[in-house]
């Protein structure tokens, strides 16, 4: 993801110092830290004021208050492939659980059925 301004078409790097065109503190300075992805899937600006105060103010806007638009860089491609990769991942780990799970199973069921399985078989004398 990165943030982009409308008017130039150029991406705006972190620590960059934005100004908002919109809303009732139209014209503030603020400096650009990072794009935040809301639990609503929406993306918003996480910027710091540029005031005198240690560390300055922290606050998320909206990137059309700057003027500016999220781009995501991701193709669907890319995303279906992590989605294949995880949870390929996922069903290797479980397979191998499995192994590892059925080897006491096997060591129980060897000593506790063996006699049965020679005289069914007719192997015992």
């Amino acid at each position: 993801m990165k943030l982009v301004s409308r008017v130039s078409g150029k991406e705006i790097a972190p620590g960059s110092t934005l100004h908002m065109q919109s809303g009732s503190t139209a014209g503030r300075a603020w400096r650009f830290a990072h794009i935040v992805e809301r639990p609503d899937g929406d993306h918003h600006v996480h910027v710091t004021g540029l005031g005198g105060k240690l560390g300055g103010a922290h606050r998320q806007y909206h990137p059309d208050v700057f003027g500016c638009e999220i781009a995501l860089d991701a193709t669907w491609r890319q995303n279906a492939c992590n989605a294949v990769r995880h949870a390929w991942t996922k069903v290797d780990d479980y397979l191998l659980a499995g192994l590892f799970a059925l080897v006491p199973l096997a060591f129980f069921e060897h000593y506790h059925w063996a006699e049965a399985i020679t005289s069914a078989l007719g192997l015992g004398a």
